[in-house]
């Protein structure tokens, strides 16, 4: 019978982790447009033409470098901006039934079959309820035996969809 109790405070660090892992297709999409860009306004510029250097490459040069930087910037702005509302003391209560998470600002409260995938990198469980929200909960908030416990938890029963089907449970090496 699965019954931990954790108290933590989540870390900025451990914020920005979990969002670059909720948004990696993105910043693959991302990335990838930024290289289009620079590769074709390095290609436009140093072009030589009869009337020298295109002004559509520096165009193209400077749409790249916005991309990588609202790539690199953005998610640190972001996490910079939810920190404060984020990163406080947690109590979370994980029950075979449901698990309880609570801050001085807000509660939530989730039963296992409403998460829809489970994530477990290195230093966290990503738990998702839906598509664009999660939780973070550090492992460094478990004792050695309820770390055990509970990935042996989400690795054995996991948790079901709202359909009934399996959440799907990555593990995750960073």
């Amino acid at each position: 019978m699965m019954n931990i109790d954790l108290s933590y405070v989540l870390q900025p660090d451990e914020l920005i982790h979990a969002r670059l892992r909720m948004a990696r297709r993105r910043r693959i999409i991302v990335w990838a447009f930024a290289i289009v860009f620079l590769v074709l306004g390095l290609a436009l510029t140093l072009g030589r033409g009869d009337h020298g250097p295109d002004s559509t490459g520096f165009l193209c040069i400077g749409v790249g470098v916005m991309y990588v930087l609202v790539l690199t910037l953005g998610t640190r702005m972001a996490v910079k901006k939810q920190a404060p509302r984020l990163c406080k003391p947690t109590q979370a209560l994980l029950t075979v039934d449901r698990f309880t998470i609570e801050t001085d600002l807000e509660r939530g409260e989730f039963k296992w079959a409403a998460i829809t995938k489970i994530r477990e990198t290195n230093e966290v469980f990503l738990l998702h309820p839906s598509a664009r929200l999660f939780i973070v909960i550090p492992k460094r908030a478990f004792a050695p035996e309820q770390l055990t416990e509970f990935s042996a938890f989400v690795a054995d029963r996991g948790a079901g969809t709202p359909n009934g089907a399996p959440a799907v449970q990555e593990r995750v090496a960073q």
